[in-house]
């Protein structure tokens, strides 16, 4: 296949104003002493045409700008308006004639060939490729609000705040109460007015254990600011929170719906637990290790929240005015109760008031009540829907005084942890109740605690992800 002389001439020159854009080191010299233009149109037939050698350094040495690329002869790179392919060396033979038009020709593809002699140009040029658009439909515009909450549903909270900057319908969507009914904020840093945002958007079931709470948690600008709000939030777990009892006042005059509510080893006083009373159909209380219960604040909790059916308040230091108030004002609905840590402030006479107040108790913990005898026990069989019974370490009960226990047809665990019951006397405890009662299966209470075990991603029993 032969190749035209115009035809090489347009592929020299498309190269030259290539090489015009691209950085110095990287452009091909050539030596152009004349113009292309007053050169006699000459084809690969005529026998008169010799061809000039053509250099192409890709690379040159560092700090090699100028120099030649031949021995002996100096190479122009000012003029660039034109390159000489005339191939007029008269020094070239016949047979070198020859060989230079076979490598020339075998240099190039056989497609090029084919193209260069169709005149096809366009094709052999690298250029961008035409990126035009060809389909600008909005899919999401012919989906219904119901569709994309579903596809929302599954984002997320973090990406939600991101989704509703698309458009005024995300914005709107984004809002939608039904894709922030639970939410996980635990273990974080919230900054003021971050809890006013999160019950603007009436969550139902909230995490927030372990978290930092800034003061204070409502700012003005929020619908949770105004004055005649209404959180829907049913589900709260404060449980080691570092919260303020003026942040926890502000917030739970906002909450009367609550129904299961942890605040472990969280700061209260008088005031929080009259804000908290409001809350009539409270079901399950976490107090574990909260400082700052007082009588009057016990008086507040208790004459109102007349539907509890799991409270924890052990270890929290009560005074014998107070462990006495609650053992005579308890509820009757209560069935699961955790009085452990009150050590010699918790007598037997508290026991026989609280058995006869709570007549439905099914779980009891007493443990570390050191000032309880066997005389307690004796009370403790009066319940008859009892099936677990904590007795751990209360050092003044006998292990014979045990043995009454084999009354109770329902009980099912008895734990009896620290030691001052040994080997052989629980063997004989063991043979009394009979194979239907576990002895120390369970170490720590599980009473109103929201999470239990190492599975952090539920509250009690409800996910609070996604």
């Amino acid at each position: 296949m032969k190749i035209e002389q115009d035809d090489l001439l347009k592929i020299a020159h498309e190269n030259l104003c290539r090489m015009e854009k691209s950085p110095p080191r990287k452009r091909a010299r050539y030596d152009s002493e004349t113009e292309y233009n007053s050169v006699e149109k000459w084809s690969l037939q005529r026998k008169d045409v010799n061809l000039d050698e053509i250099f192409d350094y890709g690379v040159a040495h560092l700090g090699a700008e100028s120099d030649a690329l031949t021995e002996g002869k100096q190479w122009d790179f000012t003029n660039s308006s034109s390159v000489d392919v005339s191939c007029s060396s008269v020094d070239m033979t016949e047979e070198d004639r020859l060989k230079e038009i076979a490598l020339l020709e075998s240099t190039l593809p056989k497609e090029t060939l084919q193209k260069i002699s169709n005149g096809d140009w366009h094709n052999l040029l690298i250029r961008e490729p035409n990126r035009s658009i060809t389909d600008d439909t909005n899919y999401f515009e012919s989906l219904s609000d119901e569709v994309i909450l579903h596809i929302f549903h599954w984002l997320p909270k973090r990406f939600l705040t991101d989704t509703s900057l698309v458009c005024k319908r995300w914005h709107r969507l984004s809002q939608d109460e039904s894709l922030w009914s639970r939410m996980d904020v635990s273990n974080r840093n919230l900054p003021p007015g971050a809890i006013g945002h999160i019950l603007s958007r009436q969550v139902l079931i909230l995490r927030l254990a372990q978290s930092e709470i800034a003061f204070p948690p409502i700012l003005s600008g929020v619908k949770a600011a105004l004055s005649d709000f209404r959180a829907r939030l049913l589900y709260l777990d404060l449980s080691m929170a570092h919260i303020s009892t003026e942040s926890l006042v502000m917030l739970f005059s906002r909450c009367y719906r609550l129904k299961k509510l942890s605040l472990e080893h969280v700061q209260v006083d008088d005031d929080v637990m009259l804000a908290l009373s409001l809350n009539t159909d409270l079901e399950i209380l976490n107090l574990a290790m909260v400082e700052g219960l007082q009588l009057d604040g016990l008086k507040y909790l208790l004459s109102s929240c007349q539907k509890l059916r799991e409270l924890n308040i052990a270890w929290t230091y009560l005074d014998s005015p107070c462990i006495t108030y609650i053992c005579c004002n308890l509820c009757s609905s209560l069935d699961r109760l955790n009085f452990s840590g009150c050590r010699k402030l918790l007598n037997d006479e508290n026991v026989m008031d609280l058995v006869v107040n709570c007549p439905r108790l099914r779980e009891l913990d007493l443990s570390d009540c050191t000032g309880i005898t066997g005389e307690a026990v004796k009370h403790i069989v009066r319940l008859e829907d009892l099936n677990f019974l904590a007795l751990s370490r209360c050092y003044l009960i006998p292990y014979r005084a045990l043995l009454q226990l084999k009354l109770m047809t329902s009980l099912q665990f008895l734990d009896v942890h620290g030691g001052y019951i040994d080997a052989k006397e629980l063997e004989v405890v063991q043979n009394a109740l009979g194979p239907h009662v576990t002895i120390n299966k369970f170490k720590f209470s599980s009473v109103a605690r929201p999470t239990v075990g190492p599975k952090r991603s539920s509250i009690w029993g409800m996910k609070v992800r996604g």
